[in-house]
């Protein structure tokens, strides 16, 4: 329904079990999309995780496309949503954009502009949802900000894993980061749930984010 046409949307299906490749091609049936061209499911046969996700598909893709990342249970709020960010793209060329976004059915957003004198590192994270970004600003960034200090792709805390080094490497080469103070992303979190950041995968999450910007960027 977005305003702006010229998109294509690559869906990684990353070891679901609720049939999304069959509800997708329902949908693209539905809307008269052709399946395979504009929008196309990619299958996992085994659990990537965000980061070596946006990583493998990122290294395939036109180094000037722009990725606007979108999670499986959220959705975009602006039908001019991609208009908008295809004029700003055009006008500014940011390495990142992000929007702001809502929490749920309030007005609570993490979401604002950073200070490019100092390291993306050292501020709080601002650059949520919606996040959007040239493919070739995340092009050659060193894998092992990708990783744990096992090897492994960072399964936590992916948002920061994936935005943290590339923002640092635009900030040091004066690459434009760009904030939007638009509420263009719905984020389906459950605030009523008093118990929502005590729970175990919270926990995780904070402590990954932190060992990421205690290591800090990997030239």
């Amino acid at each position: 329904m977005q305003t702006y046409e010229n998109w294509s949307m690559i869906i990684l299906n990353d070891m679901s079990t609720d049939r999304t490749k069959e509800a997708v091609i329902r949908a693209c049936k539905k809307y008269g999309i052709e399946y395979g061209k504009k929008l196309k499911v990619v299958d996992r046969e085994e659990k990537y995780g965000e980061v070596r996700n946006t990583y493998e598909v990122c290294n395939g893709l036109d180094s000037e496309k722009v990725v606007v990342r979108l999670d499986a249970g959220d959705w975009l709020t602006d039908l001019g949503c991609f208009q908008i960010l295809d004029m700003l793209y055009k006008q500014h060329d940011p390495a990142v954009l992000w929007t702001s976004q809502r929490w749920s059915w309030t007005n609570q957003s993490i979401c604002g502009p950073v200070n490019s004198s100092i390291s993306i590192y050292n501020q709080p994270w601002k650059s949520s949802h919606l996040k959007t970004f040239r493919v070739r600003d995340f092009l050659g960034i060193n894998e092992k900000n990708f990783k744990d200090d096992e090897d492994g792709w960072i399964m936590i805390a992916c948002d920061q894993a994936i935005f943290l080094p590339m923002m640092e490497r635009a900030r040091r080469k004066n690459r434009p980061l760009m904030f939007l103070p638009l509420v263009m992303y719905h984020y389906d979190i459950d605030l009523k749930n008093p118990e929502l950041f005590k729970q175990d995968r919270s926990i995780e999450q904070k402590m990954s984010a932190e060992k990421i910007r205690e290591r800090g960027f990997i030239a």
